[in-house]
């Protein structure tokens, strides 16, 4: 089978890449704007490199074209925070998904902890087990409706145990969640390992 997204509708590209890209990881990302904070998730969604440390988040827009509130805070604030979902707070992360009106504070909403990030001004998640504070590298817009924003990692907080002294993390203690398409979730609930072959004389590379 094969097909050519020229000929498709928007909805059924959305389903066949949503539905073969997976799992994705998941950002339950904190702003902060004109009417206060603001926490929704994305699973478009992942790190770009190290040095610096950088990630990436997409984000589409509403249904009737405008940017959401996520976009617009990162526009007036140029600063957030990318959390990592863990099955703890799977139920709390979907209540943040919810299109409230612009103004609602969907922390509050979801029975998370907002407390003060330390270098940036949105406040973290205190039950996400690991806290990525950024600050905005750019925003880069594609047509009308996805915007992909790229976000320099300034500062790492996990909760304890999570990461051993050699800066290993501990995937068991973290327990994250992955999307895969429409209301469904994965856990990692196993592994399995490969050891990459090196050519003799060429320097390991990191990636």
């Amino acid at each position: 089978m094969q097909f050519d997204p020229d000929q498709l509708e928007e909805r059924a590209q959305y389903k066949l890449m949503t539905g073969s890209i997976v799992p994705r990881p998941i950002a339950l990302v904190t702003t902060l704007g004109p009417h206060g904070p603001n926490a929704a998730p994305f699973s478009l969604f992942n790190m770009v490199g190290t040095v610096p440390p950088m990630l990436m988040f997409s984000v589409g827009n509403q249904g009737d074209g405008t940017e959401k509130d996520t976009l617009q805070n990162v526009r007036h604030l140029p600063e957030f925070v990318v959390h990592i979902c863990n099955e703890a707070i799977a139920e709390r992360m979907n209540i943040c998904a919810t299109d409230y009106p612009t103004g609602v504070n969907e922390l509050a909403e979801a029975g998370l902890t907002g407390i003060p990030s330390v270098k940036v001004r949105p406040p973290r998640i205190a039950e996400a087990p690991v806290q990525m504070e950024c600050r905005l590298v750019k925003i880069v817009d594609f047509g009308t409706r996805h915007h992909v924003v790229f976000g320099e990692v300034v500062l790492f907080h996990y909760h304890e145990g999570i990461v051993d002294e050699r800066h290993h993390v501990d995937l068991a203690r973290l327990n994250p969640i992955g999307r895969l398409s429409g209301s469904a979730y994965t856990r990692v609930s196993e592994q399995f390992h490969m050891r990459r072959r090196f050519i003799r004389g060429r320097p390991k590379q990191l990636t």
